[in-house]
C-alpha cells in the first residue's frame, strides 16, 4: 500500500488535534512526530483495541472492514470523538489506496475491454504521468524494502505482486533515483535488488506496455548475463536488436566469428576484456585503467582478437557489428 498520502494525513490530524498519532497496519508502521518512539506490534494492537497499552490508546474502525489501528499517546484510555472523525478519514484513504491498487493491477495485466478503459483512465489519472518501475529479487524484505522507495523517489501507485515491486515514479532523473534506490537498499539491507524501468506511462493504456518492457529488461538481463541492477528498457536497445536479429543471420556471426578456439579462449581474461571495452565506450585508457593492465597489453589483446576474427575492435564498424556478434555468443551461453 502506498502510504505517503497517509502519512500527510496523519500530519494534517496530529497538527489540529496536538496530540502524538500512529498508524498500524500488518506491514506498515506510521507515526507523527516521525521521531516519537512507539514499541507496539500489529499483534499486540490487535489484543489491546480499547485499552491504554505502552502509553497509547489504541481504537480500530468499529466495523472491523479495514483491519488498521489508530494510536493516541496517552496516560489513560478514554473515549475520544475527535479520534472517531481522524479514523473515519483514515478508513477512507485506505480504501482509496486500496482501489487504486486494484486498478493499477488491472491496467498492468492488459485484462480490460473498451468499456473499461475509460473508468481506469478515471481512477489512475492522479498518479500519471508516471515511470512504471519494477523492483525485483526482494527476497523476504519487501516491506523494508518498499520503505527505501519511499524514501528515495515519489512513488504515486504501487502494489506487491510475490517476489516483486511494482511502482508509478515521479522523478527528474529517474535512472539517478533507481540508482540511488538500488546503493541504499544494498547498503541499509544488504540486498542486492534490480530495478527495471519501463518508460513513462502518458495514461492507463499504456501502462501493460511499460510493465512489459520491465520484464523484458529483466529477461535481457538474464540472458545476457548483465551485471547492472538499474535497468533502463529504452536504452537497451542493442540488447534487444540482437535478440531479435533473425535466426539466419545469428548463425552467420556464429560461424564467422566464434570457432571452437575464439570460443575458448574467450572464457577467460579475454571476455573480460571484451566486456570491459565496450562498457567504456572503446576507450583504451579507461578500459586499461579499470582491468589494472597496462595500455600496451590492452593492445595486444585487441590485436589478438582481430587476428583471431578479422575485426579490429578499434574500428567503429568493427566494433559494433563483433558487438552484435558477441551478445548473440552470450545469448547462447
Amino acid at each position: 500500500m502506498h502510504m505517503s498520502g497517509l502519512q500527510r494525513l496523519l500530519a494534517q490530524a496530529a497538527e489540529i488535534t496536538e496530540k502524538n498519532m500512529a498508524v498500524i497496519t500488518r506491514n506498515e508502521r506510521l507515526v507523527c512526530p516521525e521521531d516519537f518512539p512507539i514499541d507496539i506490534t500489529y499483534e499486540e494492537a490487535c489484543k489491546n483495541v480499547g485499552k491504554n497499552y505502552k502509553g497509547w490508546n489504541i481504537y480500530t474502525p468499529e466495523d472491523n472492514s479495514i483491519s488498521f489501528f489508530l494510536c493516541i499517546s496517552s496516560d489513560s484510555f478514554y473515549e475520544w470523538e475527535a479520534g472517531k472523525l481522524v479514523m473515519l478519514l483514515l478508513r477512507s484513504a485506505f480504501e482509496k489506496n486500496d482501489y487504486a491498487s486494484m486498478y493499477l493491477k488491472k491496467a498492468l495485466s492488459g485484462n480490460y475491454d473498451a468499456e473499461e478503459l475509460p473508468i481506469l483512465e478515471e481512477n489512475l489519472k492522479y498518479c500519471l504521468p508516471g515511470y512504471v518501475l519494477l523492483i525485483d529479487n526482494i527476497e523476504d524484505s519487501r516491506d523494508e524494502i518498499f520503505e527505501v522507495l519511499t524514501n528515495t523517489m515519489e512513488i504515486k501507485a504501487s502494489l506487491i505482486d510475490e517476489n516483486r515491486i511494482i511502482a508509478v515514479a515521479e522523478g527528474e532523473n529517474i535512472i539517478e533515483s533507481c540508482s540511488s534506490f538500488v546503493k541504499n537498499v544494498l547498503s541499509e539491507l544488504l540486498i542486492e535488488c534490480n530495478a527495471a524501468i519501463g518508460g513513462k506511462a502518458a495514461k492507463a493504456s499504456e501502462l501493460y506496455l511499460m510493465y512489459r518492457n520491465c520484464m523484458e529488461a529483466l529477461s535481457l538481463k538474464h540472458i545476457y548475463g548483465l551485471a547492472d541492477n538499474v535497468l533502463d528498457y529504452d536504452g537497451m536497445y542493442g540488447y534487444r536488436v540482437a535478440y531479435n536479429l533473425n535466426p539466419g543471420l545469428k548463425e552467420f556471426f556464429m560461424r564467422k566469428v566464434f570457432t571452437d578456439e575464439f570460443s575458448d579462449m574467450v572464457k577467460g581474461e579475454l571476455g573480460i576484456t571484451i566486456e570491459e571495452f565496450f562498457r567504456n565506450n572503446l576507450n583504451i585508457t579507461d578500459t586499461a585503467a579499470k582491468l589494472y593492465i597496462h595500455r600496451n597489453t590492452l593492445l595486444y589483446r585487441l590485436d589478438k582478437i582481430y587476428r583471431c576474427t578479422g575485426f579490429d575492435l578499434k574500428r567503429f564498424e568493427d566494433s559494433w557489428l563483433f558487438r552484435l556478434a558477441w551478445m548473440v555468443f552470450k545469448e547462447r551461453q
